[in-house]
């Protein structure tokens, strides 16, 4: 392929990749949060023996940026003090309160129903298609 098509093709992707993650922006927003906080709290309610290390590593933020949206979460009730990890004494588990949980609940089912409709109006054979292009994508970008 030639230099213009592959920078037409580049300016595309990193447009549409603006584009996402201004939806995510603007709707966490709407509900009172930054784009990091939603993304956290989105990480908190999914996945089971949640730290800080991995919602960094997930977010690809500074430890203090992370560090920050989980203190005011703390202090907002949305989330437990967070307490000593059992495999790891360095790291510290993240668990949602009941009320934090019904509140993450509530914010994080309307942006998966966005995402649930979007993709289901692809199709199932467009859906498969461009989680594998994606993934190949993915796969393929190195710096050299």
């Amino acid at each position: 392929m030639d230099k213009l098509k592959l920078k037409e093709y580049s300016e595309k992707l990193v447009k549409f990749h603006r584009d996402i993650s201004g939806f995510y922006n603007d709707y966490a927003k709407s509900v009172g949060l930054t784009y990091a906080s939603l993304g956290v709290l989105g990480i908190i309610l999914n996945e089971e023996n949640c730290t800080q290390t991995t919602i960094t590593q997930h977010m690809c933020l500074p430890k203090q940026t992370i560090n920050a949206i989980i203190k005011s979460f703390n202090k907002h009730g949305i989330i437990e003090p967070p307490v000593e990890s059992d495999s790891d004494k360095r790291n510290k588990v993240i668990i949602l309160t009941g009320k934090g949980k019904d509140y993450a609940e509530k914010i994080m089912s309307k942006v998966q129903e966005a995402e649930y409709a979007a993709l289901d109006s692809l199709g199932e054979e467009r859906c498969e298609n461009l989680i594998q292009t994606i993934a190949m994508y993915k796969d393929s970008l190195k710096i050299k």
